[in-house]
C-alpha cells in the first residue's frame, strides 16, 4: 500500500492479544462505572495514577465492550482506552498512551475489526465503480465519478454506506479517505483517456494539504494521469466546521492544476455561503433538488445556485437525473452537466477502452480567482542566471498576448511606476489600447467611486513589494465602470530587489452584481419591494447604537385587512398591500426607511429631525422629533384614506 512516513494513514491499528488495558479520565464517576463493570465479570483493577486505571485478565475485549455499553456517549468520547502489549511503564507505553483512542472508538474498534484485513491488503479488496457526467447540451461524456467498493474476506459485496459509518466510529476515517482516492485513480488509469475524474473526499481527514496529499499525486503520476483531469468534490454530508481549512484544502488542489467542486449543494443558507466563499469550479446539486423538479420550490433553489456559479465562471452539474422530464427542466434552468440512471449507473470497467478525442467542459469561462495558467508566475522562483533568449523573449511575449486574462507589468523601479507592457486582452477590457497606456500610471483606469481604502491598502503593498489581492472599480476609456479583480505579483532580481510588478486582472462585473443583488433580495420584501423584517431590525440596531437621540418609528397597521383576504382571496389582497406600500412611498423623504414588518404591518424610521431653533438640549430634540412624527403620521392618514381600487373596479 502506498504510505506517509510514519503517518497515521497508513494502516489503522486495533486491539492486540493482550492481558492488559488501560482506562483513564478526569471524570471521577465514569471510572466509578469501569470499577463497577470490571468488579461484575471479575477483572482486576490497579490504580497506577490519579485517573487511570490498569485492568488485567483473560477477555479485556468484552470488558472495553460492556464498559462502553454502560457509559453514556459523552462519557465514552472522554474516557482513553488503551488495549496494549507493552509491560511495564517505560517509554514505550508513555508513545501507546500519547495515541490511545477514545473509549468509544476503541469498542468500534473491536466492532469492525473486519476492516483490519481489507486495509492490510487493500489493492485486492478495494476497487471503484465509476459513473459518467455528461453535457447536458448533447450528451457527451466528460467525465466520471469513482465511487468506492470494497469486497470482504467472505467474498462479501461491501458498500460506502457501510464503510465509512464504520470507519468514523472507530476513528478510521483517514485511512479510508486515502485508500478511496488512490483507489480511484489507480483503477482508472488504464482507460481514462483524457476525460475528467471525479473523486469524492472527507475535509476532516486530510491534517495538512502539503503533506497528506502526496500520497495521491504519487497515485496519479503512478496511474499516468495528469492532475489537470482530476476533480475533487466534498460533500456537505460531511460538516464542515473549519471553512478556513477547507478553503486551503480547495487552495492546494488548485495550485496543483486540479479542479475542486461542492457536492449535495441546494439545501439551506449554509450552501449558500460555502458557494459564495469557496467559488468551486463544478458546483453538484443534490439529488433530492433535481429529482423534484420541476417543483416551484426545486425551480428557486435550482435557479439561485445557478446565477451564483455562473457568475464567478463555474459550472453547474445536476445529480441524479433518472427521466427526460429532470434532465429538460435542469437544462432549461442553465446546468452545464448531468450524472444520473438517465445517462449510466455506477459500473466497474473489465477491460481498458481505446483513447479517445479531448472533449471540452461547456461553455468554460475562466475563473476571476486564480490567474491564467498560462501566465502565472512566482515571484519566489529563482531568476535565470543567463539572459533570455530572444527567441524566449518571443515566445513569451506572444504567450503572454494570447491569454485571456488582461495582464499589465510595471516598472517599479521608474518614477511613479509607470506600465510597460499591457496584452491585447487589456485593451480589449479597458478601451485602452498599449500606445496609450504604456509610460501612465495606472491610476488612469479610477474613477471618483474607486474605493480610497482599498487604494491606500494597493499602495501599501506596492511599497512593501508584497502580493496583493482586490477588487476595484475602474472605468473604461468610454466612460463607463467595470469591476476588477487584480491579483499583483513583484518581480525580483537575482538579488532580491522588486524590478516590476505584474498585475493579471480580471472583469467580475457579473460576479459582483449577482452578489450585491443577493444581498438586496435578502433584506428586500418581495411583495411590496419594501424592506423587510430582518433589515428593518438591524437597522434599527445600528440607529440604537449609534450617538444621537435615537430613531423615530412610526407603526402602521392596517385596520380590518382580514376582511379583504376572507372575501376576495389573497391575491387580491396582495395587490391591495402593494398599493399601500407605494402610497406610503409617496410621504417618505429621501432619508427615511419603509419597512414591511409582517402581513399587514408597516414601519416608517424618519431620517433627520430638525430641531427647533430654542434648542435647549434633549427636550426639544424630543419636541422636533414628536413634531417630525405628527407631520407624517397626518401625511400616512391622508393618502390612505383614499380607497383602494381592487381589480373589476370594486
Amino acid at each position: 500500500m502506498s504510505r506517509c512516513a510514519t503517518c497515521l494513514c497508513t494502516a489503522p491499528t486495533t486491539a492486540c492479544d493482550t492481558r492488559r488495558a488501560l482506562f483513564a479520565s478526569r471524570v471521577s464517576h465514569s471510572l466509578a462505572t469501569v470499577r463497577s463493570v470490571a468488579r461484575r465479570q471479575g477483572v482486576v483493577l490497579r490504580p497506577l495514577a490519579p485517573g487511570l486505571l490498569e485492568a488485567e485478565g483473560d477477555d479485556l475485549p468484552a470488558l472495553v465492550t460492556e464498559v462502553a455499553a454502560a457509559l453514556s456517549s459523552v462519557e465514552s468520547a472522554e474516557v482513553r482506552c488503551l488495549l496494549t502489549g507493552a509491560t511495564g511503564s517505560g517509554p514505550d507505553l508513555l508513545v501507546q498512551a500519547l495515541t490511545a483512542p477514545s473509549l468509544a472508538a476503541a469498542a468500534a474498534r473491536l466492532r469492525h475489526a473486519d476492516l483490519v484485513p481489507l486495509f492490510a491488503d487493500e489493492e485486492a479488496r478495494f476497487h471503484a465503480e465509476y459513473q459518467p457526467i455528461v453535457r447536458m447540451d448533447d450528451g457527451g461524456v466528460v467525465g466520471h465519478e469513482a465511487l468506492l467498493r470494497a469486497t470482504g474476506v467472505d467474498g462479501a459485496r461491501i458498500m460506502p454506506d457501510q464503510l465509512f459509518p464504520a470507519a468514523e466510529e472507530a476513528g478510521w476515517t483517514h485511512v479510508l479517505d486515502r485508500v478511496g482516492r488512490t483507489t480511484a485513480i489507480r483503477d482508472a488509469g488504464p482507460w481514462l483517456a483524457e476525460d475528467l475524474l471525479f473523486i469524492n473526499f472527507v475535509p476532516t481527514s486530510i491534517y495538512r494539504p502539503e503533506v497528506c496529499l502526496q500520497t495521491t499525486e504519487r497515485a496519479a503520476e503512478k496511474a499516468g494521469l495528469r492532475l489537470d483531469q482530476l476533480v475533487f468534490e466534498v460533500t456537505e454530508g460531511h460538516v464542515v466546521d473549519d471553512v478556513d481549512h477547507l478553503a486551503r484544502v480547495f487552495e492546494h488542489y488548485r495550485s496543483r492544476g486540479c479542479r475542486v467542486a461542492l457536492d449535495d449543494l441546494g439545501s439551506g443558507w449554509s450552501s449558500l455561503a460555502l458557494l459564495v466563499r469557496l467559488k468551486p469550479d463544478i458546483v453538484k446539486l443534490e439529488r433530492a433538488i433535481v429529482q423534484s423538479l420541476p417543483e416551484p420550490a426545486a425551480v428557486a433553489v435550482v435557479s439561485a445556485v445557478v446565477d451564483i456559479t455562473h457568475s464567478y465562471g463555474g459550472l453547474v452539474l445536476a445529480e441524479g437525473v433518472e427521466t427526460e422530464e429532470q434532465a429538460r427542466v435542469a437544462r432549461e434552468l442553465g446546468a452545464d452537466l448531468g450524472q444520473g440512471w438517465l445517462w449510466g449507473r455506477p459500473v466497474r470497467p473489465t477491460t481498458a477502452v481505446a483513447a479517445v478525442p479531448t472533449r471540452a467542459l461547456p461553455g468554460t469561462a475562466p475563473d476571476p480567482s486564480w490567474p491564467d495558467a498560462a501566465v502565472a508566475l512566482d515571484p519566489r522562483a529563482e531568476q535565470p542566471q543567463e539572459p533570455a533568449r530572444p527567441a524566449d523573449r518571443d515566445l513569451l511575449a506572444r504567450a503572454v498576448g494570447l491569454t485571456g486574462s488582461s495582464v499589465v507589468v510595471v516598472d517599479a523601479l521608474a518614477p511613479d511606476m509607470p506600465i510597460v507592457y499591457v496584452n491585447d486582452a487589456f485593451a480589449e477590457v479597458t478601451g485602452y489600447p498599449a500606445e496609450d497606456s504604456v509610460g501612465r500610471n495606472c491610476r488612469f483606469l479610477q474613477g471618483p467611486e474607486t474605493d480610497r481604502a482599498a487604494l491606500d491598502e494597493l499602495a501599501a503593498a506596492l511599497r512593501a513589494g508584497q502580493p496583493h489581492r482586490t477588487t476595484l472599480l475602474n472605468v473604461r476609456r468610454d466612460g463607463t465602470t467595470w469591476w476588477n479583480e487584480l491579483h499583483l505579483s513583484p518581480l525580483r532580481d537575482a538579488g532580491g530587489q522588486v524590478t516590476h510588478f505584474v498585475g493579471f486582472q480580471h472583469d467580475v462585473s457579473d460576479r459582483v452584481a449577482a452578489e450585491e443583488a443577493l444581498r438586496e433580495r435578502a433584506g428586500t420584501d418581495p411583495l411590496t419591494g419594501t424592506l423587510n423584517r430582518t433589515a428593518l431590525l438591524s437597522e434599527l440596531d445600528r440607529q440604537v447604537r449609534s450617538p444621537g437621540a435615537g430613531p423615530v418609528v412610526l407603526f402602521v397597521d392596517l385596520d380590518g385587512f382580514k376582511r379583504v383576504n376572507d372575501r376576495f382571496g389573497h391575491t387580491v389582497g396582495d395587490l391591495a398591500l402593494g398599493a399601500v406600500a407605494d402610497r406610503l412611498r409617496s410621504v417618505v423623504r429621501g432619508g427615511d426607511l419603509l419597512a414591511r414588518l409582517g402581513g399587514d404591518e408597516f414601519v416608517l424610521v424618519l431620517g433627520e429631525v430638525d430641531v427647533p431653533a430654542d434648542d435647549d438640549g434633549p427636550s426639544s430634540a424630543l419636541a422636533g422629533a414628536l413634531a417630525a412624527a405628527h407631520r407624517v403620521a397626518a401625511d400616512v392618514e391622508r393618502v390612505l384614506a383614499v380607497p383602494v381600487e381592487l381589480p373589476g373596479g370594486r
